[in-house]
């Protein structure tokens, strides 16, 4: 596989009234083509500001984030930020009319990925009217829309309720696998990064460094039910778990 982004050396400090605090120490990590890696790691370590810095959204650092220059990066917050005086059709295509990327055939592209998860049906209505799942739906057909190199996700899912919770990220999972995304996931849920990942990245408690990068060998690729039932589920679980800097 292709590398599609090399971390190289990446560190960060903040500067407070008490001094320098060393926010992120030394994190190197290559990002293949096709691949679904997960940051997990204590609360306030660092893993959304990584995800800003590789989006370009955050230029105060030193080391090297090396990319193609061409790489399309597209960034899902944890709300789903629709807006609720434009119907869903509209929120979809947002991105697009910003980035001057209203074509026909981007057009038809949005239309046929509402068609795919059933929100074409709901396209005219207003997004009050749709669930917190359908939402976060919505809110990935418009960051999906841009046809993105590079998909960041931070925590997409910390705002739903747990059935919600497990109904959308079921549908994201098949989402990103059938539109063949590389993928950065930041997450708070073991499960999660397990179910999600073809690697789980554990880092440490600030000042943040990677204690372990962790495979996963799931054999089902298409549905992430299946996935928490493999036999190897227990192992990572217990794996990521005792890596973690806990309480802090």
């Amino acid at each position: 596989m292709n590398n599609v982004i090399e971390i190289k050396n990446l560190m960060k400090n903040y500067h407070t009234k008490e001094g320098e605090i060393e926010a992120i120490k030394d994190i190197n990590l290559e990002i293949n083509k096709g691949e679904i890696i997960s940051l997990v790691g204590p609360s306030g370590c660092g893993k959304s500001t990584i995800l800003s810095i590789i989006a370009g959204l955050d230029k105060d650092y030193f080391g090297n984030i090396i990319k193609n220059k061409d790489l399309k990066i597209a960034y899902m917050l944890q709300s789903d930020a629709l807006f609720p005086w434009l119907t869903i059709y509209e929120n979809a295509i947002l991105g697009l009319k910003i980035s001057n990327e209203l074509t026909k055939e981007n057009i038809l592209y949005v239309d046929n990925l509402l068609k795919t998860y059933n929100l074409y049906d709901f396209k005219d209505k207003y997004p009050k009217s749709l669930s917190g799942g359908m939402k976060q739906r919505v809110a990935l057909i418009r960051t999906l829309a841009l046809k993105p190199d590079l998909l960041l996700l931070d925590e997409p899912f910390c705002a739903l309720d747990q059935q919600s919770r497990l109904l959308i990220s079921d549908d994201v999972y098949k989402i990103i696998k059938k539109e063949k995304k590389t993928v950065i996931l930041v997450t708070h849920n073991i499960e999660e990064a397990i179910i999600f990942s073809d690697k789980v990245i554990v880092l440490s408690k600030r000042p943040t460094e990677i204690k372990k990068i962790i495979p996963i060998d799931i054999k089902n690729k298409e549905d992430v039910y299946i996935r928490r039932k493999d036999e190897n589920y227990n192992t990572y679980f217990d794996l990521i778990w005792k890596d973690l800097d806990k309480n802090e």
